[in-house]
Formats: structure tokens, sequence, C-alpha cells
């Protein structure tokens, strides 16, 4: 096992979880940096007794997501994100759980299995074996402040990549989330789409990356990991579509660019920087 994995804080409090049918079980690795998944943790979405445990996945999706506008409906989760792929998390048992996060959460009374505080869904691509589309990441952390859990979205997508054996990364989202200064700490992202018509919302960037277990640790915060991250040529205003449409233009011509490290706030507005790639 990763020592630094093993030594995380958010693993000695949490408890790791996948969702997975079983027909894709075996092409996934169920001890990510030896950090195993129990077996009765390893949760079946095409059985009836998993239900309890998906309506909680989807309530954590509300929680995070909702206040945007872009939650998931249950059959985006089924036909989107548990028969193609699976999702990586960390959970509590609900004996454990304090008032406030069964608010949150709104787990029923009569609930005694894990309740998840975080997951990260992904979907293989039709590229490469080993290429994977990140489609969601929630964490429960920012609603639960008391409970300490900062890190703990960082720690579910890099230990999710890893159990999904991927090795290279796709990933859209938009200019003004704050989920950007979590998908650039594994190093800088390639830059696919700087405005992306074909979401619903149009103000979405498409990047990527070459993953390795060096910057998937470095990302979950191993001290003994670092990378190289070239200087930024522009800032662009997360609010601003003229220059997100002019960046997608010159992408379109040939040229490329990538995101090299997390955004900064200006007057109360996200920038994000972008480097031309070497």
């Amino acid at each position: 096992m990763s020592a630094f994995v093993h030594n995380h804080p958010i693993v000695r409090e949490l408890e790791p979880y996948m969702v997975v049918t079983d027909f894709n079980r075996a092409g996934l690795d169920s001890s990510p940096f030896g950090l195993t998944v129990p077996p009765k943790s390893l949760i079946d979405p095409t059985r009836m007794d998993s239900f309890d445990f998906l309506t909680l996945l989807q309530t954590l999706d509300a929680r995070t997501f909702g206040p945007e506008g872009m939650p998931m409906d249950r059959w985006v989760f089924y036909t989107c994100c548990f028969m193609p792929g699976a999702i990586f998390g960390f959970a509590r048992k609900a004996a454990t759980l304090s008032d406030h996060a069964r608010e949150v959460l709104e787990v029923p009374d009569n609930y005694v299995g894990l309740v998840p505080y975080s997951m990260y869904i992904a979907i293989p691509m039709a590229s490469d074996p080993g290429d994977w589309m990140g489609h969601n990441l929630a964490s429960i952390s920012p609603n639960l402040p008391e409970e300490k859990l900062k890190g703990l979205g960082t720690l579910t997508k890099s230990v999710a990549l890893k159990s999904f054996g991927t090795r290279r990364f796709y990933g859209a989202t938009q200019w003004d989330s704050t989920a950007l200064y979590i998908h650039t700490k594994v190093g800088p992202l390639d830059l696919h789409t700087a405005y992306t018509p074909a979401h619903s919302e149009a103000e979405t960037l498409t990047y990527g990356y070459e993953v390795t277990d060096e910057l998937l640790l470095m990302a979950a915060g191993a001290p003994e990991h670092t990378c190289v991250r070239p200087e930024p040529d522009m800032w662009i205003d997360a609010t601003d579509v003229p220059a997100m449409i002019a960046l997608q233009d010159r992408i379109e011509a040939g040229e490329r660019f990538v995101i090299p490290d997390a955004p900064r706030r200006a007057d109360g507005v996200i920038q994000v920087p972008v480097a031309v790639a070497s």
C-alpha cells in the first residue's frame, strides 16, 4: 500500500466503496494504492438491495450540483454511469453519523448501511483502453465543516482514477467552477475546448492529461511528488465569453494550450491561467 494513502487522515476516518456491476468489476482494481474495498462495500447497481445506497448517492449529487442547476436524474445515473462506468468514493457507517450529517444527507432513521460522503464517476471511452472521461466529482465536505474532511474530493478522484486503471484522462468543467482547484492539482491540463456549445453550459472547457501514479499521489497531497508547471501567458476571466470563444478559435486553428495551475480570484471573479503548450 502507498504509505501516503494508508496514513491519510481521511482514510483513517472513512471507508472506501465502489459502485460497479458484476460484469464490469473484473476490469477494475478494488485495491487502488493498496486501499482494499471490502466485498460488502462493492455495490452492484443491478441488485434491488442496492437501492437505498444509490438513493443516498443521488442526494449527495443534489447537495453538490443541485445549487448549480445540474443535478442528475436517476436514469442518468443508471444509463450513463452505473452501466458503462464505475463510481469510487468514501463513506461513513450510518451508526456513526452526527445528527447534522443525517439531516444534510437525508438518511432515513432506519438505515444502517454505509452513507456516501464522496464519489467520483468516470466512463471508459472508445478511443483506447485506459482512456476515461470524468463525469462527476462530489464531496459533502463543504456542507459538514465540523468534520474537517478537507481534501476529500481530491483524494477521492486520485484513488478513483487508480482504481479505474486510467492511463489518459479527459474531463469537462465550467470556467467558473471551483472544481478547477481540484482538477489542476494533478498538474497542467491539456485544453481541448475553451467554449463548448455542445454542452448545456457553453462556458465549459474540456481538458485532458496522461495519468501516472506519481501525479495522482501528488494531487492527493503526497509531498515527495512534484511536477513542472509553465508560467501563464494569459488569464481568462470566468465571465469573459468573448475571450473563451477567441481561445476556442485558436484551438480549432491548431494551436495547443494548457491550464498550468489553479485559478485565482480578482475582484471576486475567478480567473483561469492559460499557457501556450510547448
